[in-house]
């Protein structure tokens, strides 16, 4: 059985990056139809921003789901499990419903779920650094890194919280345009700033900060 689980962990990153780059590429296609077919788009009003808005942060959730699958897969081993091939079809259905509901009235549904997306990645990124750490291949990682606690959670929670908070006040108030806005600006701050996380998580991995201070000194 070994030797099975080796040869699986060994297969396990092309398989499944080949699925994602698959999934993201469809994304960007049907991101790409939403922009052509939308003539609102281009009529530089507010409904427009607000589309804008929003076409923005699915290209940037499309470009966070890759940026985290590729530093998972080729930055750490962990033990494949069945659901690590379906998940990816999941996000992938949840970002098509987010491009699906880009529309020229705001629907607050978009909000809840872009929500949604949030908390899938960050299930996903838990579990399998969790089971990342318990490989003995991945301990100079790691060994500097204390495991996640709750406390790890909070910034996604408030994410989410956030999120919702929106999609509830703009179903109250209704009439108010600078209210998407915020939240669309909301949204793409923290993709932005999530991506750079992983930048650094990346730099971290390939051992670029400990370069950049060796050259300092």
């Amino acid at each position: 059985m070994s030797k099975i689980r080796t040869r699986a962990q060994a297969h396990f990153p092309t398989v499944l990056l080949t699925l994602i780059s698959i999934i993201q590429a469809l994304a960007l296609e049907l991101m790409w139809s939403k922009i052509v077919e939308s003539e609102w788009l281009w009529n530089f009003d507010v409904q427009a921003f607000i589309g804008w808005g929003m076409v923005m942060a699915a290209f940037l959730g499309i470009l966070q789901i890759w940026v985290m699958y590729s530093t998972m897969v080729m930055g750490f081993i962990w033990q494949p499990y069945l659901r690590d091939s379906i998940i990816p079809f999941i996000i992938g259905i949840q970002q098509f419903m987010l491009i699906a509901l880009i529309g020229e009235e705001f629907d607050t549904f978009w909000l809840y779920v872009l929500g949604s997306i949030f908390i899938t990645g960050n299930w996903v990124s838990h579990s399998s650094f969790r089971r990342a750490r318990q490989d003995p291949e991945n301990d100079e990682f790691f060994g500097k890194t204390n495991p996640a606690t709750l406390r790890d959670f909070w910034p996604v929670a408030t994410i989410v919280t956030g999120l919702v908070v929106f999609a509830i006040s703009i179903g109250i108030a209704q009439n108010l345009a600078w209210l998407p806005l915020v939240a669309l600006v909301f949204a793409n701050a923290v993709l932005i700033f999530q991506t750079f996380m992983f930048r650094r998580m990346w730099r971290s991995i390939m051992g670029l900060n400990e370069a950049s201070q060796n050259e300092r000194r």
